[in-house]
């Protein structure tokens, strides 16, 4: 019998305490009833997700939970939440097959979901029989040292502080250049839809193997950067070193962040395995 982990999101109305609740209904920043609903739908999916896997071998896990080595020996993992579960499950060290549910399709962002609760059963059928249609999403790499990190989406270099300068040497294509700016977002195809296009990128068919960056905010006053943008399809290769203390990388969101000491190298390539959605 084939092991399965599923791994699911904590909704933000059960990680926000009362009085963070009360202050925003006081407030009218977010309704804290639209919370509650949305957690309502998650549990409703998450439940119809249990009732199909009865009596399958399951491990189940909370986003918060996540461990790399979690998926070992299992040939399937399943999501329950949105794109940012979906994230948080690409740090598994695993080429097992995803399938990956919308918990709450009207109000979480979905772009790397295939399922949605009333589609969930009759996928997961089709994957236990071998009929499944899986789509391969290519990912980058980043290695810093000896260690490695997998990009589903995208990875931003800058400053801890948001409102600091970034100071880097950029190594592409065998040409370098010293910059300052508000920092380097690096993209996968996939990604090119997200925080690099709001930077300005055009998007790419995102089935495509590719490495994408460009320079946010760049500093131009002194010593103007001309290397600000590029698109590798496929993927070439880049290195980021930053020159001064306090920078980062942040990989996928909020999900992985990457101290980079000063003269410490991140270099970006194309990654040896996509990840597998189960797709139809």
């Amino acid at each position: 019998m084939p092991r399965i982990l599923l791994v699911t999101k904590t909704p933000l109305a059960r990680r926000l305490a009362s009085e963070d609740l009360d202050r925003l209904r006081r407030s009218r920043a977010i309704d804290p009833e639209r919370l509650a609903a949305a957690a309502a739908h998650h549990q409703d999916t998450l439940d119809a997700v249990r009732a199909v896997l009865a009596g399958d071998v399951v491990v189940e896990r909370s986003v918060e939970d996540l461990r790399p080595h979690d998926a070992d020996d299992v040939s399937l993992v399943i999501t329950v939440g949105g794109d940012g579960t979906v994230f948080t499950a690409n740090t598994l060290n695993t080429t097992a097959p995803f399938l990956t549910v919308n918990s709450d399709p009207s109000s979480s962002i979905g772009h790397f979901t295939r399922a949605r609760c009333e589609t969930v059963a009759a996928m997961l059928a089709r994957w236990r029989s071998g009929a499944a249609r899986i789509e391969a999403v290519p990912r980058l790499d980043v290695r810093v040292g000896e260690r490695r990190w997998r990009i589903l989406n995208d990875c931003l270099l800058s400053s801890h502080n948001p409102a600091a300068m970034t100071r880097y040497l950029l190594d592409v294509d065998g040409r370098s250049e010293h910059q300052r700016s508000s920092g380097v977002w690096v993209a996968t195809a996939a990604g090119s839809t997200a925080a690099i296009h709001s930077a300005g990128a055009d998007p790419v068919e995102p089935h495509l193997p590719a490495l994408l960056f460009r320079v946010r905010e760049p500093f131009q006053s002194q010593a103007p950067a001309s290397i600000l943008a590029g698109n590798q399809l496929p993927p070439r290769g880049l290195a980021l070193t930053p020159s001064i203390p306090g920078v980062a990388l942040y990989i996928d969101g909020p999900n992985i962040t990457v101290p980079l000491p000063p003269g410490t190298t991140a270099r970006f390539s194309a990654a040896i395995d996509p990840l597998m959605l189960v797709a139809g």
